[in-house]
C-alpha cells in the first residue's frame, strides 16, 4: 500500500516520464546547465576578483562546451533514477 506521499510522487513521475525523452533531457538538463553557468561565473568572479567581460572572454568557449554536456549528463542520470524509482513504486503498488 502506498502512502499519500508515495502516491503523489508516483503521479509526478508518471507525468515526467510520460513526456518524450528529448523534452525531459532538454527541460531538466538545460535548466541545470543555466543554473550551473550562473553559479560558476559568480563564484569565479568573487574568488578571482575579475570583471564579467574578462570572465566571458577567458571562459566562453570552455563554458559553451562543458555546460551543455554537464546538463545532458545530469538529465540522463536524473531520468535513470526517476525510472528506477517509478518501477519501485509501481512494484510496491501492485504487490498489495
Amino acid at each position: 500500500m502506498l502512502t499519500p506521499k508515495e502516491k503523489k510522487r508516483l503521479e509526478r513521475l508518471e507525468s515526467d516520464l510520460g513526456m518524450p525523452r528529448w523534452k525531459y533531457l532538454l527541460l531538466y538538463g538545460l535548466s541545470f546547465g543555466i543554473l550551473l553557468a550562473i553559479f560558476t561565473t559568480v563564484i569565479d568572479m568573487e574568488t578571482r576578483h575579475i570583471t564579467l567581460s574578462e570572465m566571458l572572454r577567458r571562459r566562453i568557449w570552455f563554458s559553451l562546451v562543458t555546460i551543455p554536456v554537464t546538463g545532458f549528463l545530469f538529465a540522463r542520470i536524473l531520468h535513470w533514477l526517476s525510472v528506477k524509482r517509478y518501477l519501485e513504486l509501481k512494484r510496491k503498488d501492485s504487490a498489495v
